[in-house]
């Protein structure tokens, strides 16, 4: 039997978590398992072997027999529910941190620096999706050397590079993807749209996803009289997500921090925007320069700035003759940094060396 991986979850895998179930199910050289107090019918998607805490007798014989060498909890705040029998098992335990869960703003970080404490001390290593939520996590106490970068990664078969270009007649089309929460941004990026509309009334605004904030988004859009061309979409799968975005002109995403200190780390639908080949413009925001660099591959304007980030979609409009050089080096960036294949195998590199640590 191969060396074994106890994926934790505390809730089913939501369709919005693809890059959840990706670093679950796409490991090559480790068996992975899936445990967690919840019905497998709760994961929207398919884990080749789940098994359900509540129905497990004695874990640290079940972990001994399975031949689990390490646990890793995908969710920081999920982690404090399994901690307490880690600090029982003599077991190496691994987090992934992302969002508000790595954050140090405002409301964000007497919570995190307060109910991590245990962490600290019993977590044998993590991984901040961004090095952004990496220095935010030093600042909350955690020791740098227990800190592990590892980018999320995506599947490039699924967003192949097709050249865009601005059409000289007709719709121009501008697509955002995310949940309709606060972090996201979509309050700004409405204002922000309402004045690229003045100036070019041919274009239209795309919203994907659902959330908390559609009832605001859908008064907002009234508000400013723009309901015939910006359209909440709801939820799509990633196959018509990722048409979406071929079918796009310009991609924005305008990220922010929310009151509470949610914050992205790297948005994976700007990945695949840029994937591509779709101009992107999105905001200086937590983990995003990390990805897009400014006037090289991308535009970014600064946070909850409508001006700035409409003119970020004007510059793309105005300035066709640039598409093509920003959206090549755009996709060389995701080859590189942001496959998924290259981050799983970062990933079970960094699985290595806790393994081998403790042999």
């Amino acid at each position: 039997m191969k060396k074994t991986i106890a994926h934790f979850l505390y809730k089913g895998v939501k369709p919005h978590q693809e890059f959840v179930y990706h670093q679950i199910s796409k490991l090559k050289n480790y068996r992975s398992i899936v445990i967690g107090p919840y019905q497998e019918q709760d994961n929207f998607y398919p884990f080749a072997e789940f098994y359900n805490l509540n129905d497990i007798g004695n874990l640290a014989e079940f972990l001994k027999e399975q031949n689990v060498v390490a646990i890793h909890s995908h969710h920081g705040g999920e982690s404090l529910k399994i901690l307490p029998k880690i600090k029982e098992l003599d077991i190496p335990f691994i987090v992934s941190i992302r969002g508000r869960d790595g954050s140090a703003h405002k409301n964000a970080f007497d919570r995190n620096f307060n109910r991590y404490k245990d962490l600290k001390n019993y977590g044998t290593v993590l991984f901040p999706v961004c090095q952004y939520l990496a220095d935010d996590m030093k600042k909350l106490g955690f020791p740098e050397k227990k800190l592990k970068v590892l980018y999320g990664g995506i599947d490039l078969d699924h967003f192949p590079f097709v050249e865009h270009q601005l059409p000289e007649k007709g719709e121009v089309r501008i697509v955002s993807v995310g949940r309709l929460v606060m972090k996201k941004g979509f309050d700004t990026l409405i204002e922000a749209f309402a004045k690229v509309h003045q100036n070019h009334p041919n274009t239209t605004l795309h919203i994907i996803g659902e959330g908390e904030n559609q009832k605001e988004l859908k008064s907002l859009i009234k508000k400013k009289k723009l309901k015939n061309v910006i359209k909440l979409r709801g939820r799509l799968s990633t196959e018509e997500i990722a048409n979406e975005i071929q079918n796009a002109h310009i991609f924005c995403l305008a990220s922010q921090i929310a009151s509470d200190g949610d914050v992205e780390g790297i948005p994976n639908a700007l990945k695949e925007a840029m994937a591509s080949g779709t101009p992107v413009v999105s905001t200086e925001h937590g983990g995003i320069p990390e990805l897009v660099r400014h006037k090289e591959t991308g535009f970014l304007a600064t946070e909850r700035n409508p001006h700035q980030l409409a003119q970020g979609i004007e510059f793309f409009l105005e300035n066709p003759d640039i598409w093509k050089d920003y959206t090549e080096k755009a996709r060389l960036v995701i080859e590189e940094n942001f496959d998924l294949d290259t981050q799983i195998n970062v990933q079970e590199c960094y699985y290595d060396a806790v393994v081998d640590h403790q042999d």
